[in-house]
């Protein structure tokens, strides 16, 4: 095992800081929207409930063109950004990864074609896992609920409620089992990397 890892250092020490650069970015992008999500959406929806016709209630939903009762849908240009934000990440990461192997003109092989793919799925696998439910609650010390009814349709979650003892609706088990099963899926990815690595002959950085 110490030989493995000796001879795949340099590839190991750039997997361990791809997982904490998208942990970092990943929390920070988390912690914006904790911010904005509790000090903008989530009063926002609370005051325009279904009765309330104030002006700015009836203003903005009539501004993004949602019915005079609407209240939970209010927050729906906010959960549009979130599902856009993991996507633009990895293409990010992705091409950031790509720059660096065409800058030091280094030939394409198909390790250094799977190291861009796992620049973007690593970031992308974060947030579409469960992370940033996860860090939400751990970020302000919440104890997470027993049900989190608003990830029932909400990309892998429409899956993975079903494990749980309620197959309907998304509870805490359900959400840590799908951030666990996201983190296994980063785990299998890097130890892919470095079995292509040690094939690939390399002693030195991808």
């Amino acid at each position: 095992m110490s030989q493995v890892i000796s001879e795949a250092s340099p590839l190991l020490a750039e997997l361990t800081g791809l997982f904490f650069i998208s942990i970092a970015i990943t929390g920070l992008i988390i912690y914006t929207d904790i911010t904005f999500h509790d000090k903008y959406v989530k009063f926002l929806i609370s005051e325009c409930y279904a009765e309330n016709q104030d002006k700015i209630c009836t203003d903005y939903r009539e501004q993004e063109g949602l019915p005079s009762n609407a209240q939970m849908e209010i927050g729906d240009p906010y959960w549009k950004i979130l599902t856009i934000q993991p996507i633009i990440l990895s293409i990010a990461f992705a091409g950031f990864r790509a720059l660096t192997i065409t800058i030091r003109h280094r030939k394409i092989t198909g390790l250094r074609v799977f190291m861009i793919i796992l620049w973007g799925l690593v970031p992308f696998l974060l947030f579409y896992f469960g992370s940033i439910d996860v860090f939400y609650y751990v970020g302000r010390t919440m104890e997470i609920p027993d049900q989190l009814n608003w990830l029932n349709n909400a990309g892998i979650f429409k899956y993975t409620k079903t494990f749980g003892t309620d197959p309907l609706n998304v509870e805490r088990s359900d959400l840590l089992f799908t951030f666990g099963l996201g983190v296994i899926f980063i785990a299998v990815l890097f130890f892919i990397a470095v079995k292509m690595y040690e094939n690939s002959g390399l002693k030195s950085f991808v």
